[in-house]
């Protein structure tokens, strides 16, 4: 019986087995035959540039937050509002603060008279030195305490540490403020920077002070940013290292910035040049390229099927009236990338198309930025 038994458990998780790789490979069956047409990767002459984009910043910048807890009575403030140094941005209820600086008040009192009566014993040898000692200690501490008292009671008044714009209000009237939670956010857009992440294999071409070209598209300007930090470290998920490129007060006092506005910045490539490094790119059409959320990827014929490849793009060129894109990485030379007038998936069969590169781009490119 138990020899039965085992062989039924072995016999259904062999089953269970195969109903579940049957389950894995399903939904690649399922996938409908798709038309598209294959172009080869090519590589081109790179060009003298790289744009990277970035942000601008505010340099002085806070995220003005309580110092203690306590229910907010007023945001004296509005957004865009400029305020100056000192001025009150949130006050705080101050029963609780003003109950225990009364309370200290009381006790420091106490201890004064205490310690006057027991001075005026030791006159008379009616007491004895440590006791005054002791009670000049307690003064102390109550003192102390009334200090401390006074300081919390300031915490509810949160004035602004420097002149600037209001550009957030995270918190509303009669919420509970608590230590470290932002309340008013305060930009001095009167100094301005750009923050960009720099990949690892332009670091060596850009110095401290370096000046380089920003542009600013929204606002329709390019400016001269000068480089202030270089970040040491790279992240090691995007191969990148932040840099700020500072923008003279004098540029951008007649425009009107903001703060999280997109920027890109040109770098120059004389630095792979100088080294004798063979300035070649590779590039595709970029009606290839397709987006899904934060991620930009391609799909290369394999076998039939369409495979995904997750890329990093660089910049733009019009070959010829056909606008190619460049792949810094994730791609090579030659592999054939799919256009398509839909949407691909990974693992897709492909039926290869017969139309001409121009048509099948043109439809695809609806696709690149869209579902």
């Amino acid at each position: 019986m138990k020899k039965y038994f085992l062989s039924v458990s072995i016999l259904f998780l062999f089953l269970t087995a195969c109903s579940h790789n049957a389950e894995e490979t399903q939904p690649r069956e399922q996938l409908p035959l798709v038309q598209a047409i294959a172009v080869a990767a090519v590589k081109a002459p790179a060009p003298h540039s790289l744009e990277v984009s970035g942000t601008v910043e505010a340099v002085t910048r806070a995220d003005i937050s309580a110092q203690t807890s306590g229910n907010i009575l007023a945001i004296p403030v509005k957004l865009g509002q400029r305020v100056e140094k000192g001025e009150i941005l949130v006050e705080l209820d101050q029963s609780s603060p003003k109950a225990r600086l009364r309370e200290a008040e009381v006790s420091l009192a106490q201890a004064q008279r205490n310690l006057s009566r027991e001075s005026r014993l030791l006159s008379r040898n009616a007491a004895t030195p440590e006791n005054v000692k002791n009670l000049k200690d307690t003064v102390a501490i109550a003192r102390a305490r009334v200090n401390q008292a006074n300081t919390s009671l300031s915490f509810t008044r949160i004035r602004a540490p420097f002149s600037g714009i209001i550009s957030a209000k995270p918190a509303n009237t009669g919420d509970l403020a608590t230590p470290g939670q932002s309340l008013v956010r305060l930009e001095d857009l009167t100094r301005l920077e750009v923050v960009a992440d720099i990949p690892e294999t332009l670091l060596d071409g850009i110095h401290v002070g370096e000046v380089l070209p920003v542009e600013i598209p929204s606002a329709d300007i390019t400016l001269k940013g000068t480089v202030s930090e270089i970040s040491p470290a790279v992240n090691p998920a995007s191969r990148t290292a932040p840099a700020t490129l500072s923008l003279d007060p004098q540029d951008t006092a007649h425009i009107r910035l903001s703060s999280g506005m997109f920027a890109r910045i040109r770098l120059p490539l004389t630095t792979l040049a100088d080294r004798g490094e063979n300035l070649q790119s590779i590039f595709v059409p970029e009606a290839a390229l397709q987006r899904y959320g934060q991620l930009e990827r391609v799909f290369v014929l394999t076998g039939g099927h369409a495979v995904m490849r997750i890329v990093r793009i660089g910049t733009t060129i019009n070959r010829n009236g056909e606008m190619l894109l460049e792949i810094l990485s994730g791609l090579d030379a030659g592999e054939k990338v799919l256009l398509s007038p839909i949407r691909l998936h990974n693992g897709q069969p492909i039926e290869l198309m017969t139309a001409t590169q121009a048509e099948v781009s043109s439809q695809a490119q609806g696709v690149r930025d869209g579902q």
